[in-house]
């Protein structure tokens, strides 16, 4: 009877949601604004690298120049080793005897210019084969006279990073961004769903019916429904929006407003990919129950923002947060933020991205969002059982976590 009670619940809370036109037009709206702000990003960004060309990078790197137009001084004061042959190169940066090995193609205009380096962290071994690319600018620019060099000084120059670690190539970017399209999902669903995850437990009691509904359905039922609804809604939510995100990105490569992206090059990690899954799941379930105990203890809407905007705050930290993870994972500040629940999930799915959360530290991670998730739950629970009637002040939490459960 009480699985029956659960079903009719989510299908209810669904299908009420999915008629409503602020559902749509929020999840419409959303990436449309998203793919403004890439737009204006891509742009920015493409600007900035063209004004762009002095070489200030301190580490050691071979280098083969099958073109003829690198400049040996400038390769030189850069940290550079001219060497012969390609593989050599290849081999001493796998050996780890050196930290970049860069291979100049013949005609550097049409062809990628070929890095290989120690794997440092996407950030870092980025920024490596950017020096490569200003070594390359710096050299044309020398050579005034030449116009076939003109697009190396005007244009970006392509680049091919492989990396290396421990003698294996690693995945690099392309094996980090399949699991950050976690961080992208999680903060979506959960700024959008916001609202409606603490309207769960506020809606009925503000209207007055909650009695009511208690008389034909437990009050654990009754949240356990609500919170699978918000999952339903928010999956619905996330598909809507990839699949407006892959039909906009396909006009705007087509429109030139940004470059594509050669999807083959995507390396799928299985244990990253499911690490990621499972934070993002506790992390949304987290966040589900604990405005759902703030909805079930508080009067009104009112009188329950407060709270929202504490619970959305520990939500929105963790970005600033995010960009310390790129170059000082192991930050104290860091470390906290992986484990404290509410802002281990950014955190976490952004370090397990790029590699550097053990598994084990992410089976923790995973451990103590669901844990804390079970235990928010269970105070959610009772504080709807003796909160569900109080319409005119808040909840005594200390008497109703100590009452005797019914």
């Amino acid at each position: 009877m009480a699985r029956g009670n659960v079903s009719t619940v989510v299908s209810f809370e669904v299908i009420r949601t999915l008629r409503t036109k602020v559902f749509w037009v929020g999840s419409l709206l959303g990436p449309l604004l998203m793919i403004v702000i890439m737009v204006v990003a891509s742009l920015s960004s493409a600007s900035a690298s063209t004004t762009s060309s002095t070489v200030d990078q301190s580490f050691h790197f071979e280098w083969v120049d099958h073109s003829g137009i690198v400049d040996l001084a400038i390769a030189e004061a850069a940290g550079g080793t001219k060497i012969d042959d390609p593989a050599q190169g290849v081999a001493d940066v796998k050996a780890g005897t050196t930290d970049a090995f860069f291979e100049f193609p013949a005609n550097p205009v049409k062809d990628p210019v070929q890095v290989a380096a120690q794997d440092r962290g996407i950030m870092d071994s980025q920024t490596v084969a950017g020096v490569a690319a200003q070594i390359l600018r710096a050299s044309a620019k020398v050579q005034v006279g030449n116009p076939t060099l003109i697009p190396l000084v005007s244009d970006n120059i392509n680049t091919t990073l492989t990396t290396y670690k421990d003698g294996q190539e690693t995945p690099g970017i392309w094996g980090a961004i399949p699991p950050l399209a976690f961080i992208v999902l999680f903060f979506i669903i959960v700024i959008m769903q916001g609202s409606r995850m603490l309207a769960a437990t506020l809606e009925e009691k503000e209207n007055r019916v909650t009695e009511m509904i208690l008389t034909t359905i437990k009050p654990t039922s009754l949240l356990i429904g609500k919170v699978i609804a918000l999952g339903v809604i928010g999956l619905i939510q996330a598909l809507v929006m990839a699949a407006l995100a892959v039909i906009a990105a396909v006009v705007l490569v087509k429109m030139g407003a940004v470059a594509s992206i050669d999807l083959s090059k995507l390396v799928l990690q299985p244990v990253p990919l499911i690490f990621g899954a499972l934070i993002l799941i506790g992390g949304f379930l987290l966040f589900t129950s604990s405005l759902v105990a703030i909805g079930a203890a508080m009067p009104t809407v009112r009188d329950a923002q407060g709270m929202y905007a504490t619970v959305m705050l520990l939500l929105v930290i963790p970005i600033y947060v995010v960009m310390f993870t790129l170059t000082q994972p192991s930050n104290p500040v860091i470390v906290v933020c992986t484990f404290f629940p509410w802002t281990s999930p950014m955190v976490a799915m952004a370090l397990n991205a790029l590699g550097v959360l053990p598994w084990w530290q992410s089976l923790i991670v995973v451990i103590i969002l669901f844990a804390t998730t079970t235990v928010v739950f269970v105070i959610a629970g009772r504080l709807f059982q003796y909160g569900s009637v109080e319409y005119s002040r808040k909840l005594n939490i200390r008497t109703a976590l100590g009452a005797k459960a019914k």
